[in-house]
């Protein structure tokens, strides 16, 4: 949610000059006080007097209208604004400061076309006041009409080339044609010329941060928030220390954001800090609240069924999910709902909203994978692959494509294709070690022992710290009749996490009894994982000893207890072949 400031200049209705005033020189000077935000009830107070003085003139009473008119724009107050100005041109329409105003009141009113209307009358009168040719730039570029809005920004900049808030427009206008470049340098020469201006900050962080560039994006917002703190600047900075992960420091700004000025993309924003901290608890408590000011706000009810998700509540996802579908049907937010149904195993459901999906945008690779995702879980492998096929065209760099589809090929015995499908990300991927490991298992299941011994090696040296790739190169080696090079490869792992204590069976240094104790976990998936692990790696080791009963038992659990999506259900499936076992 990005948030742009723009700004105006409002002015002071001029008097004639020799005018006789009723008021005093102090009285006008607060009167005339329009830009002022701080001084604008006073400002109000001074011309309320000035005009219950019977004895000023015509042209005086026009003048302290328009200027009175220009303070209420300021307090953002358009209505009273407009009724001003309008007694202000009836009683005097040959000056241009109330038609400038108005528009600006008709402008904080979305009212464009009477915006332009008022600003072309003061350009009339006045052809080079360069304010009124901004503020008609920012009305049009409004109505989307960016060449008009940069023709006039060009004029109020050729007019006084020193006009910072022009160059401030024209910054917003390539920024919204994703010209971050250009609309950067727009936006530092506002500030050049106008080192106080916020908004030139506030927008120059809201590129830079587009661009990736988030220590400078922040630190330009803080410029703007130290100028003056507003719910705008905060929200954007928050936003930049999002986008760094950094969820605490984005927590503050939004809380203080909402604190000035609560609003649905304040909720949303800070709902998704939450939930990247993983609480999703106070994620969907922001989200009700964002729902709760527009009960048809997709995102947030889409934003909201993701943090069910995450929390295992696929029922109340789903509501979500159907509930932003009906409002607004997309592709991604079918995907959503179709992942929720497979979780519950409802795969024709999940199957259904994939292809739902794909029909909306036939280019969703997401999509594709996602079915082929559900197919699989059905058994229906060759529809599994077609679908693989199909998301790898769109998007041949998704190496999680090729991995699945690998895996689909393994499940029906195709090791042939399994061998090419790596070869194929390989080409892709050339540093992907678990490309390697991947294709020299299916080398060492296939016979070709030198090949799975290349591999092993190469998938091992290009990511020396990985504990898996070491593990399949001992085992791979072991077959090859080579020295193991495990125990000096070990100081490059993280030996406090998972699989460490399979390394330490490995090296001899714990049991199999030992590792399947290691094995256990609070949370059931990640037990359900390690098991897997422990049961396989146990077997390859107990193979190694010639006990192929004991083999055979651990492969089988293995076979039995691990997705079909782990390379260790791949090689347990291999080794029970390999000893005539029937899995």
């Amino acid at each position: 949610m990005r948030y742009r400031v723009l700004l105006f200049l409002i002015v002071a209705g001029l008097l004639p000059a020799g005018a006789v005033r009723a008021a005093s020189t102090h009285e006008w000077d607060l009167c005339k006080d329009v830009d002022s935000a701080a001084n604008a009830s006073a400002g109000i107070a001074a011309c309320n007097r000035i005009l219950s003085n019977s004895r000023e003139s015509r042209q005086n009473r026009a003048a302290a209208l328009s200027n009175r008119c220009g303070l209420y724009v300021t307090k953002k107050q358009p209505d009273l604004a407009i009724a001003d100005c309008s007694q202000s041109i009836q009683l005097n329409s040959k000056n241009s400061s109330p038609f400038h105003n108005r528009g600006n009141a008709y402008y904080d009113k979305n009212d464009f076309d009477r915006a332009l209307a008022d600003y072309g009358s003061a350009i009339r009168i006045d052809p080079k006041f360069p304010a009124s040719y901004n503020g008609r730039g920012n009305a049009y570029r409004r109505k989307g009409d960016a060449d008009r809005a940069l023709a006039d920004y060009n004029t109020a900049i050729r007019l006084d080339p020193r006009f910072a808030i022009a160059y401030n427009g024209r910054g917003i206008v390539y920024s919204n044609r994703n010209d971050r470049d250009r609309a950067i340098a727009e936006f530092t020469l506002a500030i050049q010329f106008d080192p106080r201006n916020a908004a030139a900050y506030n927008n120059r962080c809201d590129d830079l941060r587009a661009k990736g560039e988030l220590d400078r994006a922040i630190a330009d917002c803080t410029v703007a928030i130290n100028i003056e703190p507003t719910a705008i600047r905060l929200s954007n900075r928050g936003l930049a220390y999002y986008d760094k992960h950094d969820y605490d420091r984005a927590l503050a700004d939004y809380n203080r954001a909402i604190g000035l000025e609560p609003s649905k993309e304040r909720y949303i924003n800070r709902g998704n800090a939450y939930f990247g901290k993983k609480d999703f608890d106070r994620a969907i408590a922001d989200y009700n609240a964002a729902i709760r000011l527009d009960p048809k706000f997709t995102i947030a009810l889409g934003n909201r069924g993701s943090a069910h998700y995450q929390k295992h509540d696929y029922d109340n996802s789903i509501a979500d999910y159907s509930a932003a579908i009906q409002i607004e049907p997309n592709a991604p937010r079918l995907v959503d709902r179709g992942n929720a149904y497979r979780e519950k195993k409802d795969l024709d459901r999940a199957i259904a909203d994939y292809s739902e999906a794909i029909r909306l945008n036939p280019k969703y690779s997401t999509a594709r994978n996602n079915r082929a995702a559900a197919y699989f879980d059905k058994n229906d492998y060759d529809r599994a692959i077609a679908d693989y096929n199909e998301a790898i065209k769109l998007d041949p760099k998704s190496t999680s494509y090729y991995y699945r589809r690998g895996t689909a090929y393994a499940v029906k015995g195709d090791t042939e294709h399994v061998i090419a499908n790596y070869s194929e990300l390989i080409a892709v991927s050339p540093r992907s070690g678990a490309a390697y490991r991947s294709r020299g298992i299916a080398y060492l299941f296939s016979g070709a022992l030198p090949k799975a011994l290349a591999d092993a090696n190469q998938a091992s040296d290009l990511e020396p710290k990985s504990a898996y790739h070491a593990l399949w190169l001992d085992i791979i080696g072991q077959r090859n009749n080579v020295p193991s090079r495990l125990s000096q490869q070990v100081a490059k792992f993280d030996m406090t996490v998972w699989p460490a204590p399979v390394v330490r069976m490995f090296l001899g240094q714990l049991t199999p009894a030992a590792v399947l104790a290691a094995a256990d976990n609070a949370d059931a998936n990640t037990k359900r994982d390690q098991l897997c692990e422990a049961n396989f790696y146990s077997g390859e080791l107990a193979l190694r000893k010639n006990q192929k009963d004991d083999a055979a038992r651990l492969f089988k659990a293995a076979y039995t207890g691990c997705p079909r999506t782990f390379i260790e259900w791949d090689g347990a499936n291999g080794e029970l072949k390999a000893l005539g076992v029937t899995p």
